[in-house]
């Protein structure tokens, strides 16, 4: 028995199995791929006013004094990966980031790293914290979101 033969017994409208799931499986992707799109821009929307810092150098609840911000280039070139933007930021230009240093009470320097702010701005010396209700906001770029206090 041919594929056309099987078609013309099993199928009034002339339309294939394979055919069908076919087109089912397309559809499923461009719904998927859809969904992973609004999260994505909902993501950036709800994270406006957040800031991100890379995962590893996260301490809620610890003060960190803001050193200096980083040039634009530096930022844009952080907020990539290999070269590429990814897909939680669209538009690294957008971001405002700045070397940071959190104060401990030992008399040892404190953890240093950079802090990215959206439509915002730190000024140099001024002093923050984490509230600590971090969310991973890229996993490939290991960066945590949070409100600052």
């Amino acid at each position: 028995m041919t594929d056309d033969e099987y078609e013309s017994e099993h199928d009034s409208d002339g339309e294939s199995r394979q055919s069908f799931t076919r087109k089912g499986a397309l559809a499923a992707g461009g719904l998927a791929l859809g969904a992973a799109a609004s999260s994505t821009v909902a993501a950036q929307d709800d994270d406006d006013g957040d800031a991100l810092v890379f995962a590893y150098d996260y301490i809620p609840g610890q003060d960190f004094e803001v050193l200096s911000q980083l040039d634009q280039s530096t930022t844009v070139q952080v907020l990539q990966l290999d070269d590429e933007e990814v897909d939680e930021i669209s538009s690294p230009d957008e971001y405002n980031g700045y070397a940071v240093r959190y104060n401990t009470d030992a008399d040892t320097a404190g953890t240093t790293t950079f802090v990215f702010l959206r439509d915002e701005t730190l000024d140099t010396e001024d002093t923050e914290t984490f509230e600590g209700d971090a969310t991973m906001f890229s996993s490939d770029l290991n960066l945590l979101s949070d409100s600052l206090e």
